[in-house]
């Protein structure tokens, strides 16, 4: 067995906190597979191919968060009652004549508001010492700085 580098305390702290930002990568995974299937108009070919890459990235992205919770020794959320308990992001209601202008909006806004979580776990995991979990955030943070950039292209 490996040796315990963190506290009980802090491992709590960082877990909770990555159940948190799983829940809310899980909300977008979903709402980014939601425009991808409901998009119309001229735009829905183009969007269609980058929501199809982006949301393939964050089931990858969800497992990693899931995983990285199970390594420290805790129990990773998996239900969508967990998710939208735990998250901040709210789902979209109803995709009805959602214009693609909105919903490309609203995805940056999400994008965002992940890069905004992200640093802030950062702070508690760097605290911590906890270098695994940090680097495996600012990857996220990465990822959803890119995206936030690719969607609010299209909007200006």
């Amino acid at each position: 067995m490996a040796k315990k580098t963190l506290s009980d305390k802090a491992i709590t702290k960082i877990t909770e906190g990555l159940a948190h930002y799983l829940s809310d990568t899980f909300i977008l995974y979903v709402k980014t597979l939601n425009f991808h299937w409901n998009m119309v108009g001229n735009q829905f070919y183009m969007f269609h191919k980058l929501l199809e890459e982006q949301y393939r990235e964050l089931a990858e992205a969800i497992d990693d968060l899931a995983e990285r919770i199970r390594h420290l020794g805790h129990i990773a959320p998996g239900s969508m009652a967990e998710f939208l308990e735990l998250g901040c992001l709210k789902e979209t209601k109803s995709q009805r004549n959602l214009a693609w202008e909105m919903m490309i909006g609203d995805l940056v806004a999400l994008h965002f508001e992940l890069v905004e979580q992200g640093h802030h776990l950062i702070k508690v995991c760097d605290a911590a010492n906890d270098q695994g979990t940090s680097d495996l955030l600012i990857e996220r943070i990465r990822f959803h700085a890119k995206q936030a950039w690719l969607l609010r292209s299209h909007l200006e």
